[in-house]
């Protein structure tokens, strides 16, 4: 058997989202998180992007998946990951309940293996691996390191994380027992690039609440909180805020109402009696009395600040004056539809606060100060950067050298690069195949050579829909559909095609101005309601293209 520990990265390097690292000695694996990334404009009729998997088929004995936090970037692809391999899955309580609120919305499956990562003083065994973990500060609750032991030596894998001194739960990250990692002997630390491109310190989860707070005291009228469903710390500081200056809080959004589950389930997330109250109820109360949290920070377009945006939210509207702020980050690829969401709320008489106005964000990432400590305590022979593009693993590796690690002893990698680590060094020695698959989220099994098939010319057909808007932004007569491979089932289908232009012409009628003026939401609206039509009357789902011309 080797000496040297293999390790294979499906991605997550040089690109951000799709974590999945692979470590293998002799014919043992362990997986190391298995995540999602979101889908840009560019993914016509996609849902999610995942990985491409194909060389656990061949890597060896699976002996189990580690999952370090609950993040779609690092969980996002558990189902499908499930679907192809039958292994056991450990993680925090918080995540575990993530993933079984995630696999009871799919519905009846395989039972999984789902296990307690272990606490401080504890291990587990799989194979060759003693696995330990050690807690960290993040934008999520019960976030983990990940160590393996190994024949080869040790190895920490920091996934998510910052150096929080005084984290919102007391928790944060564990310095001490990183400082005895350290001593102990780390052979090879990979750890996370996002910030390594920011000088100084991320600030802490704290500053975020000194901020909203004096925003809150300062507005007479109703505020909104846009931020990630999954920052739990969030949502209570925002609801520990509510009760400080009498407003009620509202959750807008499903899931921002199932995330608030899990936690409330945990005790993670404690709202006292009376406060919270449905979105309906809190615009029955005087504007200077609600706080409203909604989804949405990323500018979706069906998403509840979208709806909130355009005053087409059932429960929730907006009036002059009325305050909104935006707490997340702007991932890289949404600046547009971000951009058009301001635009309209701006046109709904709302003042909107970002990041770059008062402190309403901090990142949940180590800045360029917080990477040089880490490296000061755990003291590794060898450092490769991981989570991000390829510019922000650069200048994480150039860091590490100026803090006196030897060049020789960093190795930028990308995903697919066969790492192999051992006393004598850390190099990429070979390339796996790997990629992007895209998934339709109304997928109950993934079978993946039809998948990668549907990429290039859609197993159930495409179906183009042809809109044409005049520059008042009024849309004439009924749309022009066109289908390619698309076959619908023999029988009672000879006018769905006269049916499916009438029902986007319909829903397009129902649009707004603002609405129809703007092509990013036009085009989601058209795709939406075809989607939806088609896969009611034809039980397919063809891959959806709505063009705009404008007249």
């Amino acid at each position: 058997m080797t000496k040297h520990l293999e390790v294979v990265p499906l991605g997550g390097l040089g690109q951000f989202g799709m974590n999945l690292m692979v470590y293998r000695f002799g014919d043992d694996c362990v997986l190391v998180d298995a995540g999602m990334m979101f889908p840009g404009e560019e993914h016509l009729g996609v849902d999610a992007v995942i990985p491409d998997m194909s060389f656990l088929d061949q890597c060896g004995t699976l002996r189990g998946l580690l999952l370090s936090h609950g993040h779609e970037d690092h969980i996002g692809a558990l189902p499908h990951l499930l679907a192809r391999h039958e292994l056991p899955v450990w993680a925090t309580a918080h995540t575990e309940g993530l993933i079984r609120s995630r696999l009871t919305e799919r519905g009846p499956g395989r039972a999984v293996d789902l296990n307690r990562l272990p606490e401080r003083g504890e291990s587990l065994e799989l194979g060759p691996f003693r696995i330990e973990t050690v807690p960290v500060a993040h934008s999520i609750p019960q976030s983990k390191m990940i160590v393996l032991r190994t024949p080869a030596g040790t190895v920490l894998h920091t996934a998510d994380f910052k150096l929080d001194p005084n984290p919102p739960d007391g928790v944060g990250t564990d310095i001490g027992r990183l400082s005895e990692l350290g001593k102990e002997g780390v052979l090879a630390l990979f750890s996370d690039s996002t910030n390594a491109e920011r000088p100084g310190f991320t600030p802490g989860e704290r500053s975020v609440g000194s901020g909203i707070d004096r925003l809150l005291a300062a507005s007479e009228h109703r505020v909104v909180v846009t931020c990630f469903s999954s920052n739990i710390h969030r949502v209570q500081m925002l609801a520990t805020l509510a009760a400080r200056h009498d407003r009620r809080i509202a959750l807008v959004g499903s899931s921002l109402r199932a995330h608030a589950e899990v936690a409330e389930r945990l005790g993670l997330l404690r709202f006292p009696p009376g406060l919270r109250v449905s979105p309906a109820e809190a615009m029955d109360l005087p504007r200077g009395e609600t706080l409203i949290v909604a989804t949405g920070s990323q500018g979706e377009p069906l998403s509840a600040l979208a709806r909130i945006a355009l005053n087409r939210h059932r429960d929730v509207a907006l009036e002059p004056g009325d305050r909104v702020i935006h707490s997340a980050r702007v991932i890289p690829g949404n600046e547009k539809s971000i951009s058009r969401m301001v635009d309209h709320l701006l046109r709904r008489g709302a003042e909107v606060i970002t990041a770059d106005d008062a402190p309403v964000h901090v990142s949940g990432h180590p800045s360029q100060e917080e990477l040089r400590q880490l490296l000061q305590l755990v003291r590794p022979r060898f450092l490769v950067p991981i989570h991000g593009e390829y510019r922000h693993l650069h200048a994480h590796a150039r860091l590490a050298v100026e803090s006196g690690l030897d060049s020789s002893s960093v190795q930028i990698a990308e995903s697919g690069d066969v790492l192999v680590v051992g006393g004598d060094g850390v190099s990429v020695r070979d390339r796996v195949h790997v990629g992007q698959v895209f998934i339709d989220g109304s997928l109950d099994r993934v079978d993946w050579s039809i998948i990668q098939e549907r990429r290039r010319s859609a197993d159930d057909g495409i179906v183009v829909a042809v809109v044409a808007v005049d520059r008042n932004g009024e849309t004439g007569g009924l749309p022009e559909i066109v289908a390619r491979g698309f076959v619908p089932e023999a029988g009672g289908n000879a006018g769905l095609f006269d049916e499916a232009k009438r029902r986007v012409a319909a829903s397009l009628k129902e649009a707004t101005p603002e609405e129809r003026s703007d092509e990013g939401l036009l085009r989601a609206r058209v795709h939406s309601e075809l989607k939806r039509f088609l896969r009611r009357r034809t039980k397919r789902q063809p891959l959806i293209i709505p063009v705009i011309v404008e007249l």
